[in-house]
């Protein structure tokens, strides 16, 4: 039997004020163009199921397009007689008992079977159990799901999970959850772990067969060094399992970073940013520049237009700049040059938004009445 994992599609994730052609969001429209790859793969390789670890929607309340295009893929899938379990991430849970949960609407598509409530479930395809447990907000109500969980004797069990299996698989998000040690143990049961919120694929050591299949895109520079894609399980009649790691192509995305810019010309960052230019495929990527103790002159030269100028081809330049002067600012300060806390703080603010000047004057105007007059 084979069976296609993959998690964290993240469909009507939005960035950066860019539209193509037909007035959607370019970063929007390649999460779906990644999650179409995947589905083509689905209806070229036929495996005999396929499951989902979570986060399908980037938000409880997708928009029309997220929901009407994650439908139109569910149902290539159904149509071509293979069934799919899915589970909730945080970022599609909803926050309180009003809402509905947005993956109840899959229930609509024939062989797609979503687990969304706050419990357990488990579904039996032949020789093999598919157990999931959906994120749970209540701690109390996921403790006793996890407690009543147990794996289908002489089947090959794969539990879906969507949590961090270890603090190292935190990603600083909201809702985010690490899986209860005191459960650990009872992973063991379980032939495969299919897991989901940590973005990079790749398999973990607190079980076997545990293994993140990751995102089908990127959604940060923390995660420019991850291939995207989706893994194909084999299950051999021992019951063990062989896992393939298959990659998808996603827009690129690249960084230069330089230290204690300070201690640099202008002249040579720019020679730099123009060597990575000629030595990196630019052309319609995503370019991480970050400037690290950077001081406030050297900002305004850099500037978002100079980089641009740099980068013509790039789809979207981010910027970040690291004042030098925020590190140590206070022992910094000739304290003596000023009569009033206000103009320290603004100049502080200055030296913040570089390229910004007009949001350094309107937090100027918003600060000055928590500072007493002198």
């Amino acid at each position: 039997m084979t069976i296609l994992h993959f998690s964290d599609t993240h469909l009507g994730f939005q960035a950066f004020d860019i539209v193509n052609n037909e007035g959607v969001n370019a970063r929007e429209q390649d999460v779906y163009d990644a999650f179409e790859r995947v589905t083509d793969e689905i209806l070229s390789r036929k495996p005999d199921m396929v499951i989902h670890s979570g986060d399908f929607f980037h938000r409880p309340s997708p928009s029309n397009r997220a929901l009407t295009f994650g439908l139109e893929q569910l149902n290539r899938i159904s149509k071509a007689g293979i069934p799919a379990a899915l589970i909730a991430g945080n970022h599609e849970t909803p926050k309180t008992v009003y809402n509905s949960p947005i993956l109840r609407a899959m229930r609509a598509v024939d062989g797609v079977f979503p687990i969304f409530r706050d419990e357990w479930e488990c579904f039996t395809f032949g020789e093999v159990a598919v157990h999931g447990v959906p994120h749970i907000n209540d701690p109390a109500r996921l403790n006793s799901e996890l407690a009543r969980m147990e794996p289908v004797p002489g089947k090959f069990n794969i539990l879906m999970l969507h949590t961090s299996l270890g603090r190292s698989f935190l990603m600083e998000e909201y809702g985010e959850q690490i899986f209860p040690e005191d459960f650990e143990s009872k992973l063991a049961g379980f032939q495969y772990i299919a897991l989901g919120h940590w973005h990079g694929r790749q398999k973990i050591k607190i079980h076997p067969n545990a293994w993140y299949s990751g995102s089908t895109e990127r959604f940060s520079d923390a995660e420019i060094d991850t291939v995207k894609g989706y893994l194909w399980l084999k299950i051999n009649p021992d019951l063990s399992c062989d896992v393939e790691l298959n990659d998808i192509p996603t827009r690129p995305w690249l960084k230069w970073e330089r230290s204690r810019c300070h201690e640099y010309s202008v002249a040579q960052l720019e020679t730099e940013l123009a060597e990575f230019a000629r030595n990196n495929n630019t052309r319609d990527a995503i370019v991480s520049v970050n400037f690290m103790d950077i001081l406030t002159a050297q900002s305004l030269e850099l500037s978002n237009l100079k980089l641009r100028e740099l980068f013509p081809e790039a789809f979207q330049i981010v910027p970040k700049r690291r004042s030098f002067h925020n590190n140590a600012f206070m022992q910094e300060i000739d304290r003596g040059s000023f009569d009033r806390l206000d103009q320290i703080f603004s100049d502080y603010l200055k030296s913040k938004y570089p390229d910004s000047p007009e949001t350094a004057d309107k937090l100027t105007r918003l600060s000055k009445k928590y500072f007493p007059e002198m």
